[in-house]
């Protein structure tokens, strides 16, 4: 979080680019976003994080979409494909642990969304990710 938050922390003319030191500004915000990152396995939706937020289901979406840069599920997905590569990198778990420490229910679920976020299957990005090269190449 501190890499974002140095990347994102002051934009042109003084404003801040989108991001998470803007969403986790935004005392509405903050509160989505910290129950994100304290239970990421949560089974999360647009409507659950409205309700934490104390917003209507549109207004968080949008207001969450302008601050933060992106989507709400969007944004949990970045996050959930973070914290599986830093486990398959660093930790050397299996990715049956690694899904469900990300909150994905099955294996297959959780292979096909990191391989379309990543770019290759999280075997295959374990393996890869010892070496000197890139990840996925």
């Amino acid at each position: 979080m501190l890499v974002e938050a140095i990347r994102h922390s002051a934009g042109q003319h003084g404003m801040p680019h989108p991001g998470l030191v803007g969403g986790l500004a935004d005392k509405q915000l903050a509160l989505a976003l910290t129950a994100m990152h304290a239970d990421v396995r949560h089974g999360w939706s647009v409507s659950k994080l409205a309700a934490v937020a104390g917003a209507s289901r549109s207004a968080f979406a949008e207001r969450f979409t302008r601050v933060v840069g992106g989507a709400p599920m969007a944004y949990l997905l970045h996050w959930r494909m973070a914290l599986a590569k830093d486990a398959l990198r660093l930790n050397d778990a299996r990715v049956e642990q690694v899904t469900f420490a990300c909150g994905y229910n099955s294996a297959s679920a959780f292979s096909t969304a990191f391989t379309r976020s990543v770019g290759c299957s999280p075997a295959r990005y374990a393996a890869n990710s010892h070496g000197a090269g890139a990840a996925c190449e």
